[in-house]
């Protein structure tokens, strides 16, 4: 059984060294969700981080979480915690932040994108490449909708 103390013990570093932290396991998860959800931003982004190197379908359902944090560090954790998921899980938590107001939090989406991203998140970066405010992420998406199309 895992404790909340474990998993603060590690995060709590300057430098936490997440592959021991990842060896916690799904068990850790439900802390990790109540970190994300806290209030210091930090270690909260750190927690959002480690729950993409759990792999269990519950990861997803606490980098949701971390999407939608107030928070921008948070957000960002999120989207490169997508990285380290399945595909399909990467797309769900992606087309979150793809939408967020944030810049550099899209750029960071855009940059976790899985080279065989399912349709759907294709079309999302599809249309950025024409709708978003920012040349930049328009810019940026024209470069992924491109590497995309070449792996169908």
């Amino acid at each position: 059984m895992v404790t909340i103390q474990q998993v603060r013990a590690i995060l709590d570093s300057e430098e936490p060294d997440y592959a021991l932290a990842a060896k916690l396991g799904p068990d850790a998860l439900p802390h990790i969700e109540m970190l994300v959800k806290g209030v210091d931003p930090m270690l909260a982004s750190k927690a959002a981080y480690l729950a993409g190197l759990i792999q269990d379908n519950r990861s997803t359902a606490v980098l949701k979480v971390a999407a939608q944090s107030k928070y921008p560090e948070v957000r960002i954790a999120a989207a490169a915690g997508a990285r380290h998921l399945s595909t399909q899980a990467a797309s769900d938590v992606l087309t979150i932040l793809l939408e967020d107001r944030d810049l550099g939090i899209r750029k960071i989406a855009l940059k976790s994108v899985p080279i065989d991203a399912p349709p759907a998140l294709r079309k999302k970066i599809e249309s950025l490449t024409t709708k978003d405010p920012e040349n930049f992420i328009r810019s940026l998406s024209a470069d992924i909708f491109s590497r995309l199309r070449k792996n169908p």
